[in-house]
């Protein structure tokens, strides 16, 4: 009986550190995340129509990626950096793209969350908008709690800067020295 008890937990170890090394890690290339359910917000005129999104799609730019919840309250959590970013470097000479959990978006708003997204992406042509129904990236980049991250990732797809949830002022300037020195090359 002890040994059948000593081989599940020690199974059950194996997926958890398992599950552990999925996640995105500075160093290693972006985990792959497939969002099929909704996904890449695109424009045709003044038409809406989406289509499946693979992280895996070659960048060959710098990259800012940005996964929030749909929630009012994580919209503009990283705002005062990607703010920045987009004020400092022109726009041509990089790639953003933000993943919202619809997931995670309170019962009956998803709509609204929706519409906004939309909106966005008329406001931001070049970025990417995604809408992610399943919340599909807090599993594949171990996103916890927070169901937020921000990823600064080189034209190689190798990420050079993450931060779940709140960026500090510390982190904000961290950040910011990673990708200029990108945007040097």
């Amino acid at each position: 009986m002890r040994r059948s008890t000593v081989r599940v937990f020690c199974g059950l170890l194996l997926i958890a550190l398992t599950n552990l090394a999925q996640g995105a890690s500075v160093g290693q290339p972006l985990p792959a995340l497939n969002i099929s359910q909704i996904g890449e917000v695109l424009l045709q005129g003044d038409s809406v129509s989406y289509k499946p999104w693979d992280s895996q799609e070659s960048v060959s730019k710098p990259h800012i990626l940005q996964y929030l919840p749909g929630t009012l309250s994580a919209s503009s959590m990283y705002s005062p950096f990607t703010d920045a970013l987009l004020a400092q470097y022109e726009p041509l000479r990089f790639h953003f793209t933000t993943i919202i959990d619809l997931e995670a978006a309170l019962w009956g708003t998803g709509i609204f969350v929706t519409s906004e997204v939309e909106k966005s992406k008329r406001e931001f042509p070049l970025s990417t908008m995604v809408l992610d129904k399943l919340g599909s990236g807090i599993d594949a980049w171990s996103l916890g709690k927070s169901g937020a991250g921000l990823f600064i990732i080189d034209s190689e797809g190798v990420v050079q800067f993450l931060t779940l949830g709140k960026m500090s002022a510390e982190e904000q300037q961290q950040a910011s020295e990673i990708f200029a020195l990108l945007m040097q090359n």
